[in-house]
């Protein structure tokens, strides 16, 4: 069976339903049976974080796949249940339970190896009471021996599961088909229980298609901003993403480390779309320990590469620290609109203690003085408009574009308010300049040298800054000599 990827958003936001939209199947089972290996191999690509330890996937995440022409969107969860040692089980438990609540069908996926265990007793419980369609499936049959050890969770009531190996690719392509028919009688047989029920469903599922499409390429592509949500562990990531979905999507805890995955959702304010990307907290690169959170640290840097704008969090405790520093000018390097949200201002005493955060930041880390910064508490609402706001306008601050007139004019004024120092012997000319692109905006300057010292680049960006609205967006500055002159 073939397989398209759909990059889509991720977590319970476009949790519709198959009225309407692509049918929604979870991946579930106790902890450490290969659910998040099993969802990469499914998905096309290594989306959730594999270790062979249990209670590694605490957030459900997703991804919107096409097999031919089934259109489906898978969701790795968590492990239900758990022994007392893993960290966050009750919680993760809880978050896999909604899941399964707005799936339309399930995959539930059973350890072949380890055999029966008590744990599945209470899965198959579990989805038995949910009344939903479905597939069960004995993961890490490599050897005929195991096949033949699945058949003892028959005991379970449950008929024969199919016998695959997720890690080795056995028996992926007989899963997909079934899949892809539990998905076909799942989508024909749910019907909304009120017009309000269709409404909701058909506004999820617009906004898992909707994803998926961004990431197609498809005519909205430019209207989607993808925000990538950075910092520190605790500032607050996971409890905006909540606070603007409206919903529990990703797991808060005051423990580092909770989020592990990036964690995709659609969402829709005052008429724009964004793709947020909830990532996990980073530190120092001497403080991340090997295994999940050195895993972690890596997905939340690709999620800054994903992203057309990144908002640092801080809060005031710490302000900016040189970790934040070494995140933010990642993002700056690669391009990325930058904001700077000071989350918790409700620790801090009146608009005077604000003022002296923003004189930090600019007297300790000049580099930064073009991102804008914001102040917002999401625990109590304040500040979040603002915050959208300018993530408004560093997006549209990254896809600007100068007409070649216009620049050429501006040419002539850095010229005439400082003259072009002299290089090698002769005096710089800047012949003439066109924008070649956006996002951020590339700027290519025609002169007469190219080596053109530090200080003069800094003020023609400063010039372009102050002429045009670049708030938050580096400027790529390319010098390109004509030999004629």
């Amino acid at each position: 069976m073939k397989s398209k990827r759909r990059r889509s958003g991720t977590s319970a936001t476009d949790t519709g339903g198959a009225v309407g939209g692509t049918p929604r199947i979870a991946i579930v089972g106790r902890p450490n049976v290969g659910k998040s290996t099993l969802f990469n191999r499914l998905a096309g690509w290594k989306k959730a974080i594999t270790l062979d330890v249990p209670g590694v996937t605490r957030d459900p995440i997703s991804e919107t796949v096409q097999w031919d022409d089934t259109v489906l969107t898978l969701i790795d969860t968590g492990g239900l249940g758990g022994e007392a040692e893993i960290a966050l089980a009750g919680p993760v438990h809880r978050h896999t339970l909604k899941a399964v609540t707005d799936a339309d069908a399930l995959v539930v996926l059973l350890d072949a190896r380890a055999g029966l265990s008590p744990l599945d007793a209470d899965t198959v419980e579990i989805v038995s009471r949910s009344r939903k369609p479905a597939l069960y499936v004995a993961n890490k049959a490599e050897s005929a021996v195991e096949e033949a050890a699945a058949l003892e969770f028959c005991r379970l009531g449950i008929d024969a599961p199919l016998t695959i190996s997720a890690e080795h690719a056995h028996g992926i392509s007989d899963l997909k088909q079934a899949i892809a028919a539990l998905a076909a009688s799942a989508a024909a047989s749910r019907r909304p229980s009120s017009s309000a029920a269709e409404g909701r469903h058909a506004t999820r599922d617009a906004t898992a298609q909707g994803a998926g499409k961004a990431e197609r390429g498809d005519s909205d592509e430019a209207t989607l901003c993808r925000v990538a949500l950075v910092g520190r562990p605790n500032v607050g990531k996971s409890s905006l993403l909540n606070s603007v979905a409206k919903r529990e999507l990703a797991l808060v805890d005051d423990r580092p480390g909770t989020t592990r995955d990036v964690v995709d959702t659609v969402v829709e304010r005052r008429g724009r779309r964004y793709l947020l990307l909830d990532t996990a907290g980073l530190r120092r690169p001497s403080k991340v320990a090997r295994g999940i959170e050195k895993i972690s640290a890596r997905r939340s840097l690709d999620a800054v590469e994903r992203a057309d704008v990144v908002v640092l969090l801080i809060e005031p405790g710490e302000a900016m620290t040189d970790q934040d520093a070494r995140i933010a000018r990642t993002a700056w390097d690669q391009g990325k609109g930058l904001c700077i949200v000071v989350n918790k201002v409700d620790l801090l005493d009146g608009s005077a203690a604000r003022e002296a955060i923003r004189r930090e930041i600019g007297d300790h880390y000049p580099t930064l003085s073009e991102a804008p910064v914001a102040f917002m508490s999401v625990r109590n609402g304040e500040g979040i408009n603002g915050c959208f706001r300018l993530i408004d306008r560093v997006f549209a601050a990254c896809a600007h574009e100068m007409s070649t007139s216009a620049l050429n004019r501006l040419l002539e004024d850095v010229a005439a308010r400082k003259q072009p120092p002299v290089i090698s012997g002769g005096r710089l000319r800047l012949l003439y300049a066109t924008q070649i692109g956006t996002r951020p905006p590339t700027i290519k300057i025609f002169a007469n040298r190219t080596r053109v010292p530090t200080h003069y680049r800094r003020f023609l960006e400063r010039c372009l800054r102050e002429a045009e609205p670049f708030e938050g967006t580096p400027l790529r500055l390319l010098f390109t000599r004509r030999a004629s002159h």
